[in-house]
């Protein structure tokens, strides 16, 4: 048997990290109540949640951090467009959530998507996207199809070593005369060959993989009604069409005339209420919440100025025996049990009574390697979902 003397000095600092690694995972949380960054509300399902907060920074404005990307080391990154920076949170009282930021990138253009890849950070922002690695910034890409209309989408790094970057359309409702927005491009991991990968989204603001499979999310033209199911959540087909201008909804009806057969498009693979405005998508793989297990986690950004309030959750989506996604469950925030006690209780009352998300938007959400949950919103905000 090889002792630890006899072990070779990277095969010893592997023992040593993963031990750390081990320890952190064993060691047991205070109370929720108990510990310093406890928040309530917004209310959660405590048999297994505690909300705490990681940070708040109001400095950046409602903008503050649009993206998040958490890595192998415990810090997160964050996206602050405006500005042009990303930020790296680090843990600065050992508590395990990252609070402290500092600036690490400046002067990008947009920057609103993340990914971490094999010890990088890859940004897309504008017409732009970069690496940055070893603390050296390389811009991969420069001429995405940017300017008017919506925002340069998020990024997401495939299992065959390519970049899939969201392209948001030109406009809220027009037949785009060429050009590649509202698409999914893909990339090689040093910027070339580029490929369209999918066409018809107007506004694909998240991406990523799960299972082998790419998933966006959609959102619908601002004068639709609110009491409608045309926000998506899409499967990625190479070659797809998902019928924006021309289709909308789970049964691709016609929405706009022109000369597309709705019949070609590919129907999302599950509906929201219209304006709840998907803006982050992430798969949980962590063990924290088996309960969440293999589901994906989104970010429901919510209506602007309008008196109902669609969206401003953050939800969970399960997968049916088939592969199919099921019925959205809110769990941030939930709304409590049927007890007489909470009779009368509902969502809007929750937002209204500063028991949610509302007045701010969620922005993104992602789980660390421990499993837990972070959820971004406007204001400079940055929450997190701890076991109990």
């Amino acid at each position: 048997m090889k002792t630890i003397r006899q072990l070779s000095s990277s095969a010893f600092l592997l023992l040593l990290l993963a031990h750390s690694q081990v320890s952190l995972a064993q060691t047991p949380l205070p109370e929720c109540d108990q510990r310093p960054h406890f928040i309530d509300p917004p209310w959660v399902n405590a048999e297994f949640y505690c909300a705490e907060l990681v940070i708040h920074d109001a400095t950046g404005g409602e903008l503050a951090f649009t993206s998040l990307a958490p890595a192998p080391d415990g810090s997160l990154y964050a996206t602050r467009p405006l500005s042009g920076e990303v930020l790296r949170l680090t843990d600065s009282d050992d508590d395990g959530l990252p609070d402290a930021p500092e600036v690490v990138i400046r002067s990008l253009t947009l920057p609103n998507g993340l990914a971490y890849y094999d010890n990088a950070l890859y940004i897309s922002g504008g017409s732009n996207i970069y690496r940055w690695a070893d603390a050296q910034l390389e811009t991969l890409v420069d001429d995405l199809p940017a300017g008017e209309g919506f925002w340069t989408g998020g990024i997401a790094i495939g299992e065959n070593e390519r970049i899939y970057v969201g392209i948001g359309a030109a406009c809220d409702a027009c037949i785009q005369q060429g050009g590649e927005r509202g698409t999914i491009l893909s990339f090689a991991l040093d910027g070339s060959d580029k490929q369209v990968v999918a066409t018809g989204l107007r506004q694909p603001n998240d991406l990523m993989f799960h299972g082998g499979v790419l998933w966006t999310v959609d959102s619908a033209r601002d004068d639709l009604p609110l009491d409608t199911n045309n926000d998506e959540l899409n499967r990625v087909e190479t070659g797809g069409h998902y019928g924006w201008p021309y289709c909308i909804g789970m049964g691709n009806t016609p929405d706009i005339a022109g000369d597309f057969d709705c019949e070609q498009a590919v129907p999302p693979a599950l509906t929201f209420a219209t304006h709840s405005n998907p803006l982050g998508i992430t798969a949980y793989t962590g063990e924290a919440f088996p309960h969440l297990q293999g589901q994906l986690l989104v970010t429901l950004g919510g209506t602007s100025n309008e008196a109902v309030l669609n969206g401003f959750t953050l939800v969970t989506i399960d997968f049916d025996e088939a592969g199919q996604p099921t019925e959205p469950h809110i769990i941030l925030p939930e709304v409590p049990g049927r007890s007489p006690q909470w009779s009368g209780i509902t969502l809007q009352k929750m937002h209204y009574q500063a028991s949610g998300f509302w007045q701010h938007h969620p922005f993104d959400v992602a789980v660390s390697r421990e499993g837990w949950i972070y959820v971004s919103l406007g204001g400079g905000t940055i929450w997190a979902l701890r076991p109990r």
